[in-house]
């Protein structure tokens, strides 16, 4: 699951407001965001440029951010279509106190953090509390066969809702199947016939091993050593720690089928990792991936809106915008859904809460209203 502000800050001392971008204009909040779009260049900025802006009613005013505490932040063009063209929606605190933008593309309308940071800048979000401490933006242990249970029956909801069973049964036999849903790792020669299956962003390899317990040869990758080693340690998975974009390990049109699981907005370049997808994919390969959604309840919720978790979560596409991105990259959309209320499971709910969650997640399921998504997409013969 996964994987960093964007240049304009200077590594000083003093408190200030997130104002002061690196390039060659400023731009300031009004009381009419929707008029204020902002441009940037990437060339290198004038020393000691500051600028005070008026902020947003929606920031959080108590925040003081000092510059020394934003490492490695700079502006981007937007990742799908490379424009500089970007909306300011909101500032948000993250976990760690650093205050981030977020925007919306002007071209392709994607929401997006920038200034963005790095790799390195954002790997302190990811320690070993993000999967065992229960926070609005970790897991409440994730290692658990609890939340493995919850995650697997997740599994069988997106593959069957988006027609994956039909591939599956194109690749094997339906007796083949059969056969092979038990004690697979005891047959090493049906083993190594089996399609591929590569999951990025596996984290633990719950995904690997469900997959493997389907007759798959399954294998993941992950940069978060702590959550690889339980996969590979306790539940001996094939799993890479590794960069899926610099992983030298991972040919060419070698994968029937590669997964990212709520893992393409923790990327720093979500085009970079659909291009990649499809160039290991063999030709009729698909690719089934998950993520949030950019829609009427992100826009209702703001900044409560419970995936506005920076900078781990550093892209919210929206469904017509991730299809379009994947057409441009030559998939074929196969299938997709959207699904969740915003109404999480909570283990000491009420009876009109989990009455509500059972009316309000059928709903925006039905009417493609879900704050989630997740496509079927396909490699062309």
């Amino acid at each position: 699951m996964r994987t960093t502000p964007a240049a304009g800050y200077t590594r000083e001392t003093e408190p200030i407001d997130l104002s002061a971008l690196e390039n060659h204009r400023q731009f300031a909040f009004n009381e009419n965001m929707e008029d204020r779009p902002f441009e940037f260049s990437l060339a290198e900025p004038a020393e000691e440029q500051s600028t005070d802006v008026e902020q947003p009613t929606d920031v959080d005013q108590s925040v003081s951010i000092r510059r020394a505490e934003l490492p490695e932040i700079k502006m981007v063009p937007c990742d799908s279509c490379r424009s500089d063209q970007f909306l300011p929606l909101y500032e948000k605190k993250s976990g760690r106190g650093e205050l981030f933008q977020i925007v919306r593309c002007l071209h392709c309308d994607l929401v997006q953090v920038n200034p963005q940071p790095n790799a390195a800048a954002v790997a302190p979000y990811y320690s070993k509390d993000y999967f065992t401490r229960r926070t609005d933006r970790g897991y409440d242990n994730y290692f658990s066969e609890q939340v493995k249970s919850q995650i697997q029956s997740v599994y069988d909801m997106n593959l069957n809702d988006l027609g994956f069973p039909e591939y599956e049964t194109m690749l094997f036999s339906e007796d083949w199947i059969y056969r092979n849903l038990r004690n697979q790792n005891e047959n090493p020669a049906r083993q190594a016939t089996a399609p591929r299956a590569l999951d990025v962003g596996c984290a633990a390899g719950y995904f690997v091993q469900y997959m493997q317990d389907r007759g798959w040869k399954a294998q993941g990758i992950e940069l978060s050593a702590d959550a690889a080693m339980h996969g590979i340690r306790e539940l001996n998975l094939d799993i890479l720690i590794d960069d899926f974009l610099s992983c030298d390990r991972l040919r060419e049109a070698s994968y029937d089928l590669l997964t990212l699981w709520a893992s393409l907005e923790h990327m720093h370049s979500p085009r970079q990792v659909l291009e990649r997808s499809f160039t290991v994919l063999k030709p009729g390969g698909r690719m089934l991936l998950s993520t949030c959604r950019w829609g009427v309840l992100a826009r209702m919720r703001g900044l409560k809106w419970r995936y506005l978790n920076v900078p781990e979560h550093l892209y919210f596409f929206s469904l017509d915008g991730l299809k379009e991105l994947a057409a441009e990259i030559g998939f074929v959309c196969m299938e997709s859904i959207t699904y969740g209320s915003g109404m999480t499971t909570r283990a000491n709910a009420g009876p009109l809460y989990r009455m509500a969650k059972s009316i309000a997640d059928p709903l925006v399921k039905r009417t493609n209203q879900g704050d989630m998504m997740a496509l079927h997409l396909m490699r062309p013969l």
